[in-house]
């Protein structure tokens, strides 16, 4: 299995995507405790206009304590985002063209909203 690291949040299409995101505790670099109850819906958003192009829930690790949640997108919901890249003469470099809103419900932090700024898709 190879591992390419990056700071941007890309998605590929052409595939499966599954993400593995971990919610951390407030002020904190350390995991949030999660609870069975706890739901994480994901919201896809267009830049620009804000649209709504994809709403799902996470769903839990099974170790609770990692704060981990997992947020599988499938090869078809891939296909139908849209990508956007920089000229021939910039090497075709990605433009992020969603942002990515968590609205997080946990018994341990209340509710509350993470989000991801820019999502690129490749």
């Amino acid at each position: 299995m190879a591992t390419c690291l990056s700071n941007k949040f890309v998605i590929t299409k052409g595939v499966d995507n599954n993400f593995v995101l971990t919610i951390k505790q407030n002020d904190s670099t350390l995991p949030m405790e999660l609870t069975p109850t706890d739901s994480f819906k994901i919201s896809l958003l267009k830049l620009g206009t804000s649209d709504t192009v994809l709403e799902k829930y996470a769903t839990l690790d099974s170790n609770l304590l990692s704060g981990k949640i997992h947020v599988l997108l499938t090869k078809v919901e891939c296909d139908l985002l849209e990508t956007d890249k920089g000229n021939k003469v910039d090497r075709y470099y990605l433009k992020p063209t969603y942002k990515l809103v968590i609205d997080c419900k946990t018994t341990n932090n209340g509710d509350f909203i993470a989000k991801v700024p820019e999502v690129y898709v490749d």
